[in-house]
C-alpha cells in the first residue's frame, strides 16, 4: 500500500519522562505498516493552557512513514499511551505518563469526531512547531497547513454540502442554527446550546425573501455579516453558510412547502405565505446539512410549532431544539428588529413583557378563564399609548392550537405589538402562564 509521511507530537510528565517517550518510540518502530524516520531532540516544556498544577513536560516529535489509514494510527497511539500507563479517556490538560498526538498526516485534512488533522492545537504550541521544523517541515508546508480561522465561511450550497457530509462520515453528531443574521445574544445563545449538544456546529445567515410579504422590509431587514460572523466566533459556531438568494433559489425553482393549522392564524394570518416561505427555505436547510439536531428560539413559537409540523410530516431524521428567549435586562425580548425601535418605542416596548407576566401573575393567583387572562394581559398593553396590539391570544401549548372558551389549565400567550414612533416596528412575544412567576424573565 501507498506510504504517507505522518508526524506525531510526543510528550510525558509523570514518572522517567525520557524511558516512556524513548519506549514508544521504539514500539512504533516494530508496529506492521509503520516505519519510524526520524526523531527529534526532546525539550522541556511548561504546560501550556488551564490545568491543575503538574510537573514540567518533555516534549518533542518524530515523523514516520505509515501504510495505515489515519484512524488506525490515532489507535496506535492511543495504544501506546495506554501501555505507558495512562488511563483514557483522559481530561484535558491533565499530568499523563504519555502522550502521543497526530499532528499531520501527509497533506491530508481531516474532521472527524475522533481526529482532526492537522492537530487543531498545533499551531498554538511552540513545543510542538519547534520539533517539526527541526524534522523538515517548511515554514511554507506549515503556512499550507495552516487551518482558516473558525468559523470558515462558505457561501455555495456544494461546498456546505460537502463540509456536512464529511462531519456526518466521520460520526459527528451535528447541529444546525438556522438564522436571518443581525445577530445578537439571543442567537448566541442558540449557537451555544448547539456547541454544547454537538460535536460540530453550523450557522445560516440568510434573508430569506420569500418570507417576506411585498410590502414589508426585505431591503431594509438589518445585515451585519462582519458582526455575525465575530459573534459566530465568540459562540463556537465552525462554519457559516452565508448564500445569496440565487444560490439557494435556483432558476426555475419551483417546489413550496404549505404548511396546516399551526400556520394559518396569528402570524400566518397577519402575513399570508411568510410560514410557506420559512418551512421552504427550512427544509431546504435540512435537506443540504441533513443535521441531527437544529435549534430555534421560543421567541417564535409559532414559527417553532410550524417547524415541528414539518419534521413530523416530512419525516426529516433530526431533533427540534427549542431554546429560551433571551431577554434584555428590562424584559425586552431580543430580536434583530429591535434595532429600528427609536427611544421612545425603546422605552416603551417592555410593556409587552409586564403585560405576558401580568397574565402569568394571575394565573398563578387562580384565574382560569382564558378570556379573563387574555384581558388581563391587554389591559396592561392599553395602558401603553405607544403599542398597538396586533394579536393577543392564548393557545394549548406545543402546537398553539386555539383554546376553547371557558376555564383552562395553561397554556401560552402570544402577543403582536407594533410601535410607530420613527418608524413601523412590530415585536414578537410569548410566555407560558404556568411557568413560574419568578422564573419568567429568563
Amino acid at each position: 500500500m501507498r506510504e504517507v509521511v505522518a508526524f506525531l507530537g510526543l510528550g510525558a510528565n509523570i514518572g522517567d519522562r525520557e524511558r516512556a517517550i524513548r519506549t514508544a518510540v521504539e514500539r512504533l518502530g516494530v508496529t506492521p505498516g509503520i516505519r519510524v524516520l526520524r526523531v527529534s531532540s526532546l525539550r522541556e516544556t511548561e504546560l501550556v493552557g488551564d490545568g491543575p498544577p503538574q510537573g514540567m513536560f518533555l516534549n518533542g516529535a518524530c515523523s514516520i512513514a505509515t501504510s495505515l489509514p489515519a484512524s488506525a494510527l490515532l489507535s496506535v497511539c492511543k495504544a501506546l499511551e495506554l501501555a505507558a500507563g495512562r488511563t483514557l479517556p483522559a481530561p484535558r490538560n491533565h499530568p499523563r505518563a504519555l502522550d502521543v498526538d497526530l499532528l499531520l498526516f501527509g497533506e491530508e485534512h481531516i474532521d472527524t469526531k475522533e481526529l482532526t488533522v492537522p492537530h487543531p492545537r498545533l499551531f498554538e504550541r511552540a513545543f510542538v512547531l519547534e520539533p517539526l521544523r527541526e524534522l523538515g517541515v517548511s515554514e511554507q508546508a506549515l503556512s499550507d497547513l495552516r487551518p482558516m480561522p473558525a468559523p470558515r465561511l462558505v457561501t455555495t450550497t456544494r461546498e456546505f454540502q460537502a463540509i456536512c457530509s464529511t462531519w456526518i462520515e466521520g460520526g459527528c453528531l451535528t447541529g444546525l442554527v438556522p438564522t436571518m443574521g443581525a445577530l445578537h445574544a439571543g442567537h448566541g445563545s442558540l449557537f451555544e446550546c448547539a456547541r454544547k449538544e454537538c460535536d460540530r456546529v453550523a450557522a445560516t445567515i440568510f434573508v430569506n425573501p420569500k418570507q417576506f410579504g411585498p410590502k414589508e422590509d426585505l431591503a431594509a431587514y438589518p445585515r451585519d455579516l462582519p458582526g455575525d460572523l465575530r459573534l459566530c466566533a465568540k459562540s463556537g459556531v465552525d462554519v457559516v453558510f452565508a448564500p445569496s438568494p440565487a444560490e439557494m433559489y435556483a432558476p426555475g425553482f419551483a417546489s413550496n412547502i404549505d404548511v396546516g393549522a399551526e400556520g394559518e392564524t396569528m402570524e400566518g394570518a397577519t402575513r399570508p405565505g411568510h410560514f410557506r416561505g420559512v418551512s421552504t427555505v427550512v427544509a431546504r436547510l435540512f435537506a443540504i446539512a441533513r443535521p441531527h439536531r437544529a435549534y430555534f428560539g421560543q421567541k417564535d413559537a409559532q414559527q417553532v410549532a410550524v417547524l415541528r409540523r414539518l419534521v413530523r410530516d416530512l419525516g426529516f431524521p433530526l431533533r427540534l431544539v427549542e431554546c429560551p428567549t433571551v431577554r434584555e435586562a428590562d424584559g425586552l425580548a431580543m430580536s434583530s428588529r429591535n434595532v429600528y425601535l427609536d427611544a421612545k418605542d425603546r422605552a416603551a416596548a417592555p410593556v409587552i413583557h409586564r403585560a405576558l407576566r401580568a397574565a402569568q401573575q394571575a394565573f398563578a393567583g387562580g384565574l382560569r378563564d382564558r378570556d379573563a387572562l387574555v384581558q388581563v394581559a391587554t389591559a396592561v398593553l392599553a395602558g401603553e399609548p405607544r403599542a398597538t396590539i396586533d394579536y393577543l391570544e392564548l393557545r394549548s401549548e406545543g402546537d398553539l392550537l386555539p383554546l376553547p372558551i371557558g376555564p383552562v389549565a395553561g397554556g401560552r400567550m402570544l402577543a403582536a405589538v407594533r410601535f410607530s414612533g420613527g418608524r413601523t416596528v412590530r415585536l414578537l412575544d410569548n410566555m407560558s402562564v404556568v411557568a413560574s412567576f419568578e422564573n419568567s424573565g429568563s
